[in-house]
């Protein structure tokens, strides 16, 4: 991985930054929940003990009115209009939302599709009520028949459980209904009807059918229960046929009708607060006073304006782990006018409890406080605070904004920065680099000059230490280019003494060993002599190559004729020469390309066998000429191909009579590349020997 790579990904580090923001901006929302829950307690416990002071012969009459069975109770919404009696839900408004269903009292009966729906409001001096009976055999009432012949509701009113009215509602057609007064001998048998001032209206549904009444609530003032008749499954010797509150088999078990206390809400309307909600009940649950009639009035979470899409996106998924991740769900529920939940049960055992949950219909977290009302150390009912968290949320919104801003600057601020320094940072490493590649030239030369970075700090102490290291080397490599030539300047003088010492000594006369010895050292001299000339020789052709003047000649007839005097001095080698019939010209200097096919052609006359074959080819086109010396013998090692040109290599395992210090390909290619050309060695084919390809550019 590049450099740029990994700082740019060490830069996403800096991410932590937001998140040890969220959790210091979490810490501030914790310490302000529990202090706003606290505060919500307060308030309910005040208006608790409020409450247990001021209206205590209320609780204690009330609490003598509720039975054993809450469920047979009906509570009665209080409504700001009147209701139009005309067997529809329409102008009943939210209410109709709080349509509470009751099934079949008896248990035996399990097959009957019918079921019941009631909502019960107060207006004024009435009671209104209204049912939603899902019937798939709606049986009217057939005047000629019996009394009691069809579908039809019973109504039971009165004011304490020895003193009740039973009152018959039943109807031929859908219409306008009056209620008929029952005088009867059991509930079985009713006697004698007469007309009462409850009325309504009947209207037929695709379900079943609506019956909408209203009721003077002079005739409700203790206990109100209510049964729907469903008359095909209604049977004297086994009734299973009827659905509410009423039970025909334990007539009775009294259901009462709950109403709000307007005592109990004037004094809950003292400490009304906006975004609260505040709630009053009593032992059994049932609502005694409310400041407000549904959690989802009110400030939702999205009126909370935020200025940028990815704001708005991390500050919803912050919401959502900061608000409710923590929620321990001990919510209270309203229902019908009851309310219910783990709270409501805490606070009925004396203990008063916080919590925060989130509702279902609302996007926002909701504290809810709950406290006892205790009356000479009982509980008779709880008062229930509920508040969102719109107040903390604006405080924690203002800081995640700025927090989601300046970390957003931050991070690009930081990114841009590592990814500049970076870049910089690779360009200087690349740039070190190829300097350093660059210490050598193709042609094994130490470039001249390495420039030093001037910055203080490790690149610069490296690019530094390199620049010393270029010098030092520079100035041994030069001291060997001139070794030879020194050397070899160095040596003549004495090895032409030795030579003429040797030469007058033997003009002498000398015995035959002595001629011997002479004879041995006469040779070695000689020998070092041309160790010498071959020592210089490279430097010869440097400085040659420095001083020739190029000229336009055809390599094809200088070919020819080297070639005709190779046969000449080489007559244990065969030699074959391919050419194109076209002139092969090229800009250069004769003397030094017949000086480089001299050096080629005394390497492969060294590896070839003895009457083997030598083919120098030559080929090319206007761009390029290239010239083929292949020799059988032996192949080249793979690791020595790329090193084979350069400076005192050879590979050669045997001694001959003349010294060998590897320069002769070196001097090779030193030609080539002053002729603006290349040379290279490969095997042969078929792997019997090898093929040394010079190729130079034509002339154009």
């Amino acid at each position: 991985m590049k450099l740029r790579n990994q700082l740019i990904i060490l830069s996403l580090l800096t991410l932590t930054l937001p998140w040890a923001g969220c959790e210091y901006i979490r810490e501030m929302e914790n310490t302000l929940r529990e202090g706003q829950a606290q505060s919500l307690l307060n308030t309910a416990k005040t208006i608790a003990q409020m409450t247990a002071y001021e209206n205590e012969a209320f609780f204690n009459q009330h609490e003598l009115s509720l039975n054993n069975r809450p469920d047979n109770n009906i509570y009665a919404f209080p409504l700001n209009n009147e209701i139009l009696l005309d067997g529809y839900s329409d102008d009943w408004g939210r209410l109709s939302e709080e349509l509470r269903y009751f099934n079949n009292q008896a248990e035996s009966n399990q097959t009957n599709e019918a079921r019941v729906g009631l909502i019960a409001a107060t207006h004024k001096n009435y009671l209104y009520l209204f049912l939603q009976i899902t019937d798939s055999d709606v049986v009217y009432h057939d005047p000629t028949g019996s009394l009691v012949n069809g579908d039809h509701l019973r109504l039971q009113l009165g004011q304490n459980e020895h003193n009740q009215n039973l009152y018959f509602i039943q109807t031929s057609a859908p219409g306008k209904v009056t209620a008929e007064y029952i005088q009867q001998k059991n509930n079985f048998d009713p006697v004698l009807l007469k007309k009462n001032a409850i009325y309504g209206q009947w209207q037929d549904t695709i379900e079943g059918y609506n019956i909408e009444l209203r009721i003077p609530l002079k005739l409700v003032t203790d206990t109100i229960s209510f049964a729907i008749i469903d008359y095909d499954h209604m049977e004297q010797t086994h009734p299973g046929g009827w659905y509410g509150t009423m039970d025909l088999l334990s007539p009775d078990n009294r259901g009462h009708l709950i109403q709000p206390s307007d005592q109990v809400a004037a004094l809950l309307a003292k400490f009304k607060q906006d975004n609260v909600r505040l709630r009053i009940t009593d032992s059994q649950g049932w609502l005694l006073a409310n400041t407000e009639m549904q959690v989802t009035e009110l400030t939702n979470i999205s009126d909370i304006k935020l200025n940028e899409t990815l704001q708005a996106i991390l500050y919803q998924f912050y919401s959502l782990i900061m608000y409710w991740s923590e929620s321990n769900n001990q919510n209270v529920t309203q229902e019908h006018g009851r309310i219910t939940g783990q709270l409501f049960e805490l606070a009925l055992n004396d203990q008063a409890t916080t919590s925060w949950y989130k509702p279902e219909t609302a996007n926002h977290a909701i504290v809810s406080a709950s406290y006892p009302i205790k009356i000479n150390n009982k509980v008779f009912g709880v008062v229930n605070a509920e508040q969102t968290s719109d107040a903390i949320l604006s405080i924690t919104n203002h800081a995640l904004n700025r927090l989601i801003t300046l970390s957003s600057i931050a991070i690009f601020v930081s990114a841009v920065g590592l990814l500049g320094y970076a870049t910089l940072l690779s360009y200087r490493i690349k740039r070190l680099r190829n300097a350093t590649e660059n210490f050598i030239s193709s042609d094994g030369k130490i470039s001249a000059h390495f420039k030093a970075s001037s910055v203080n700090d490790e690149l610069g102490d490296l690019s530094r230490s390199f620049a010393y290291m270029h010098t030092r080397l520079n100035e041994y490599t030069q001291y060997l280019q001139t070794l030879a030539s020194k050397l070899s300047h160095e040596l003549r003088t004495p090895l032409a003494v030795i030579q003429s010492s040797l030469d007058n000594l033997s003009h002498s006369e000398l015995s035959q060993s002595t001629s011997t010895y002479v004879a041995r050292a006469k040779d070695g001299s000689e020998r070092l002599g041309r160790i010498i000339t071959a020592m210089s020789e490279a430097s010869r052709v440097e400085q040659a190559l420095q001083s020739s003047e190029h000229s336009r000649f055809d390599l094809n007839t200088i070919l020819q004729s080297s070639i005709n005097a190779y046969r000449d001095v080489y007559k244990n080698r065969h030699f074959l020469y391919k050419q194109d019939q076209a002139p092969c010209m090229i800009d250069g200097t004769p003397e030094l390309i017949i000086q480089m096919l001299d050096k080629l052609v005394d390497n492969a006359v060294d590896f070839s066998p003895d009457e083997s074959e030598i083919s120098i080819t030559l080929t090319g086109n206007n761009k390029i000429i290239s010239l083929i010396v292949s020799n059988q013998g032996p192949t080249l090692p793979s690791l020595m191909q790329n090193q084979l040109f350069d400076s005192m290599v050879s590979l050669r395992d045997h001694k001959t009579s003349h010294p060998h210090l590897g320069l002769g390909l070196h001097i090779v290619k030193l030609i080539a590349l002053a002729h603006n050309g290349g040379v290279r060695a490969e095997n042969r084919n078929d792997n019997q020997g090898v093929n040394f390809i010079v190729t130079l550019p034509a002339a154009q």
